[in-house]
């Protein structure tokens, strides 16, 4: 052969309908997965932007330092981007559940923290006892408060193990008014900001001290560099606190996280991601393989000429995989430069209808410019793609150009041998004879129709994982699930009756109310309890009874066996929670530890310990007293206390309430109820929301473009098994077939396709889903059928097969019967 390229060339030219099915096949194969890639390293980016401005731009925060401790923390060369602040102390807002923390930054450190200094109004502190107040606590002080206001605060400094505290009142001048920031809800916390020099001013030496938040330069030994450090500057474990919102979001590893692993050794996250890019490839690949594998049927004679006049397999194999580099090098770079406009275009789109501010931006234009950066230095991602994309039809062309090149001569020039196998059928009616003929049809060319549905089957596939895997990409869930309900009701002095809680179980507002009992037992002098024990508190150490409802219960032993929450629920088991323990002097001080199959007993009850909580139960959002806390069902609580007052409750509202009429009723109940008071979460997470709905609506628009392409493949697929049988259509008509009954044949075949691929694509999209919310919860189990998405990409899926059937078959039927009987292609 004199030059493999012009007859590759000459080949593309004389099957010019088939060439430009594959090239557009290749063109939205690259566009796919340059979308895919520049659209999930954005999506990832602004992730990370939220979990920043969620929790802060850090990774650790050393708390408790010396002066010289924070000095020589900041300028350890493994750190980077470390700010540093002064707790004067806590402010308990009257009547609200909120305490109100009060800090002052040295130097650019609220720079890490995007959501506390946005001002309202005035300016930020600058100046000693100077301070900026929240919006939301104004309507908490019993005075008036505006820019240039003097108010006297009662503030109370304490360790983080409570072995030491300071309470003081200081007065303040109001700086500056800040937006108001419900985030903090969660934990019942709101940031004030003081100036500088007013820690100095106020507080004494010994509790004057720091808490450093950095970030770690190397990520790869980031708990190993955390530990070096906290060792060289003799940090208690307790007071170190890791972001772990942003370190999630990241994918750095630490040890809370750790604990807390079911031990799986692999990120599902990683296998989400893994796994939906494999699925794009492989729906972008069978695509090629099947138009290409048509267009090498429908040539296997010249294959046959070539093989019996000398030629050998190596150049027939050169010759099809250099008619798919010819085409390749044409559609790639297309595709590539319309998959980022795609990716940026929608995305930046999108956001012209959010909020930015959760983004840490002021307006669209600093969002905008952020998806930009974000996107920036992506050319990884566009040779990635190109890569990969080059591979799949590389490896899709393979199995095609091996069945050309083994092809018998003989066999090939005298056009296929159709075996026809003829099996025993039953006699019965044919009730449509265009869709039992349809259905002979696929039969009749099982390879195709296989290969066909298979691309249909990806397509809806990476539709439905796609829906799933937006859960992945939420941040802010970590932050919901610190609290229970849509509001806190709390009466911490007299408690609140039974009857009471009744009132607002029966409310119609409300659907679910979970409650909490809890009982303090402090030493006397004399190290004794007001409560029968069988084991001995250490010294400094109480004893708490918390009661939690059974649905509360059953949410903190998630972790335990059937038989240890059966007993739990029964009052046999209860949950322990250790003191925590306290170091002096590098040396940690005697604690009491309870082990799990433990078997105590409180006031004459006995009760095995069933489990170790990691958490304690509080009430009002106050911090935990340092001891042993026994956690109990409801109903042992009282035989245990004698008690049947609840100090709070958590209401959670049905879909439809009225929220402000609710919150009326409730603050006459909270009337009715002296010492009663209420908070609402609902902010809170309507705020937590609005930050995730920004990211899912960049998602939806990655999804809408890869489910348009994904129907534009589906076209292209159905497209080419209509355009291949032109000659068979002509000989249909020809023998007396009606243009009707036509159309209903091969419009029936489109729908087969759809619907088999449909129940295939939503069952192996079920298992995605599976893999994808494993993902974000580090446990594979079953989950919901995602039905809606399934729904959604059956029907598209029929649509575009329809779609794809009726618009070539329109213009094939109007050609004349001889013609298509001889056309080529």
């Amino acid at each position: 052969m004199k030059s493999y390229l012009a007859l590759a060339i000459k080949e593309l030219k004389a099957q010019k309908v088939m060439a430009a099915l594959i090239l557009l096949a290749v063109i939205l194969s690259s566009v796919m997965s340059a979308a895919v890639g520049q659209s999930l390293g954005i999506l990832q980016n602004m992730r990370v932007n939220q979990a920043s401005s969620l929790n802060g731009d850090r990774h650790v925060t050393f708390h408790e330092l010396r002066k010289e401790q924070m000095e020589s923390l900041s300028s350890d060369s493994r750190v980077i981007d470390a700010g540093s602040y002064i707790n004067l102390g806590i402010q308990r807002l009257e009547n609200s559940g909120l305490t109100m923390l009060v800090h002052e930054y040295l130097d650019t450190a609220l720079d890490q923290y995007p959501l506390i200094g946005k001002l309202k109004e005035g300016h930020l502190p600058a100046a000693p006892s100077e301070i900026a107040l929240p919006e939301d606590v104004l309507k908490y002080f019993s005075e008036e408060i505006k820019v240039g206001s003097t108010i006297s605060l009662n503030l109370a400094f304490s360790r983080l193990d409570g072995s030491d505290s300071y309470d003081y009142s200081a007065q303040f001048t109001v700086s500056g008014i800040l937006e108001a920031n419900y985030a903090g809800y969660a934990t019942g916390t709101v940031m004030a900001v003081a100036g500088a020099g007013s820690a100095e001013r106020v507080l004494p030496d010994q509790y004057r001290l720091y808490s450093t938040a950095f970030k770690v330069q190397d990520i790869r030994h980031f708990q190993e560099t955390v530990d070096d450090l906290a060792g060289t500057l003799h940090i208690n474990e307790n007071c170190i606190q890791y972001n772990w919102i942003l370190l999630d979001a990241l994918g750095i590893s630490y040890r809370e996280k750790d604990a807390s692993d079911s031990g799986n050794g692999f990120s599902f996250m990683a296998v989400a991601c893994i796994l939906v890019g494999i699925l794009v490839l492989i729906a972008a690949g069978l695509v090629i393989y099947n138009i290409l594998k048509i267009a090498v049927t429908k040539r296997i004679r010249e294959y046959g000429t070539l093989r019996a006049i000398g030629g050998e397999r190596g150049q027939i194999y050169r010759i099809v995989a250099l008619q798919l580099l010819l085409l390749c090098g044409i559609g790639i770079p297309i595709g590539l430069f319309l998959g980022v406009l795609s990716a940026k275009g929608i995305l930046t789109a999108a956001t012209g209808f959010l909020n930015p501010d959760l983004f840490m931006a002021d307006s669209s234009s600093e969002l905008n410019a952020a998806i930009r950066m974000a996107g920036s230095g992506n050319a990884v991602y566009l040779l990635v793609s190109a890569a990969v994309t080059l591979g799949f039809a590389i490896l899709a062309a393979f199995p095609v150009a091996r069945y050309a090149s083994r092809v018998s001569p003989t066999i090939a020039m005298s056009g296929s041998a159709v075996k026809v196998k003829r099996h025993i059928r039953k006699r019965r009616r044919i009730r449509s004879f265009e869709a039992y003929y349809a259905r002979l049809n696929l039969k009749r060319g099982r390879g195709r129709t296989v290969i066909t549905i298979l691309s249909l089957v990806m397509s809806i596939t990476v539709f439905v994982a796609l829906q799933s895997f937006t859960a992945l990409l939420d941040t802010s869930s970590s932050v919901k699930e610190m609290h229970l309900g849509d509001y806190a009701v709390t009466n911490e002095t007299s408690g609140i009756q039974p009857e009471s809680v009744k009132e607002i179980r029966n409310n119609e507002a409300v659907e679910e109310l979970f409650t909490t009992k809890l009982s303090v037992y402090m030493q006397d002098e004399s190290g004794k309890v007001p409560a029968e024990l069988d084991f001995a508190l250490k010294p400094g150490e109480i004893l708490s009874i918390a009661g939690l409802d059974d649905a509360q219960l059953a949410l903190r032993a998630e972790d335990l066996t059937k038989e240890d929450i059966r007993q739990l629920l029964s009052g046999k088991a209860c949950i322990i929670k250790n003191p925590i323990a306290i170091s002096y002097q590098g040396e940690t001080a005697e604690h009491t530890i309870l082990k799990k199959g433990d078997v105590i007993r409180v006031n004459g009850v006995e009760l095995i310990v069933a489990g170790i909580a990691s958490n304690p139960v509080t009430i009002n959002n106050d911090g935990f007293v340092n001891g042993v806390q026994v956690i109990v069902s409801d109903e042992t609580y009282e035989r245990l206390t004698g008690e049947k007052l609840y100090c709070e409750v958590y209401p959670v509202l049905n879909q439809d309430a009225d929220r402000d009429q609710f919150e009326a009723w409730l603050e006459g109940w909270c009337d009715s109820n002296p010492g009663s008071h209420w908070l609402s979460y609902l902010l809170s997470d309507a705020q937590l929301a609005e930050s995730f709905e920004q990211i899912h609506m960049l998602c939806w628009g990655l999804i809408i473009l890869i489910g348009l392409i994904g129907i534009l493949n589906i076209i292209n697929t159905v497209y080419s098994n209509i355009h291949t049988r032109v000659s068979e259509i002509g000989m249909q008509r020809a023998i007396g077939m009606s243009r009707v009954s036509l159309y209903k044949t091969f419009l029936w075949e489109g729908a087969y396709y759809g619907i088999f691929a449909s129940v295939i694509g939503g069952g192996i999209g079920y298992i995605c889903t599976i893999f994808v919310n494993a993902g974000a919860s580090d446990t594979l189990q079953l989950v919901a059928v995602p039905y809606i998405p399934i729904i959604e990409a059956a029907f598209l899926s029929v649509a575009a097969c329809l779609m794809a059937t009726a618009v070539p078959l329109r213009s094939i039927s109007k050609m004349s019967i001889v013609e298509s009987i001889e056309t080529v292609e």
